[in-house]
Order: C-alpha cells, then structure tokens, then sequence
C-alpha cells in the first residue's frame, strides 16, 4: 500500500499481485536471509476509476510492468517470544530501469512453515524516476509512505 501526500488530501493505493521467493532459517534469521520480491505494478486500486486512470498515466505500468525487491540483509534483528521478531529489511528496489536502496523497519512472525512480516518505509519517487503528479493546481510530494504486509508457506519438501 502506497499513500501519496498532498496540501488537499493524501491518496492511497494498493498494489496486491506480488510473488517471489524468500529464503530464511527461523532458528537465525539474520543469518544470509535472501528473497526476491516482484510487484505487478500493472494490478493497483486507487479507490476510484479517475484516480486509476490518472496514476496508470503517471506510472506507466504497462511499460514498466514490474517492480522488484531484492534482500541483501535483515539487520538489527530482536528475536521476541515464540517465533516473533523485529528487523529491518535492507535491500535495493529496483523500477523503470533505476534502482534505489531501502531499509524497512518492521515485525513479523517467523516458524519452520510460515512467515508473516509487515513493515514500513518512506521513499522518494524521483529515485525511481516518477515525477511527482499535479492535479489542477496541487502538487503531490515526492516522498511516499509505503506499508508492505507479506505473507509466505514453506514450499512442500
């Protein structure tokens, strides 16, 4: 989920096909945890047609179809009670032909057969060569809110 802010009202859109794969041992989840996550930034909900129409223009998702994720670590990572734990997700976002590095502080729930995780970040769209869109006389801000809630089985042996 994506919320864009600006001087008239903040917008929110949901990006919701997202597949990839991740690999991490629950007994040390900072040890060489890897994943890879693809975002079809073809398949978004504003909340209304205008606002979908307006953002496809914008983003161009059919030429830029995909946006991916790549881990390179989980840092400060704080085990908690039965399988809970707190970290950062570090890793580099890659998008229309650029790619920028994020850290996303969150928590999340980790066991030999699932993973669940919820994390949040900001991260300013001119990185990913977006120019922030006007409507009428309002500009949004280039810097969006972005909360990422990940849900995972363990692949049958």
């Amino acid at each position: 989920m994506v919320t864009a802010r600006s001087s008239i009202h903040d917008t929110t859109c949901v990006w919701s096909k997202l597949e990839g794969s991740i690999e991490v041992d629950p007994a040390d989840p900072g040890a060489g945890a890897v994943a890879e996550l693809r975002v079809d930034m073809r398949v978004f909900d504003a909340g209304d047609r205008l606002k979908n129409w307006k953002l496809k223009g914008d983003l161009e998702p059919d030429k830029h179809p995909t946006a991916v994720f790549r881990l390179a670590r989980l840092a400060d990572v704080r085990p908690g009670a039965a399988g809970d734990l707190q970290a950062a997700a570090a890793g580099a976002l890659s998008w229309r032909g650029r790619t920028t590095q994020i850290t996303a502080p969150g928590s999340g729930h980790l066991d030999p057969t699932s993973l669940s995780a919820d994390a949040t970040f900001e991260l300013d769209v001119r990185t990913l060569g977006v120019t922030p869109p006007k409507i009428l006389m309002f500009k949004v801000e280039s810097v969006v809110l972005i909360k990422v809630s990940l849900r995972a089985q363990a692949l049958p042996p």
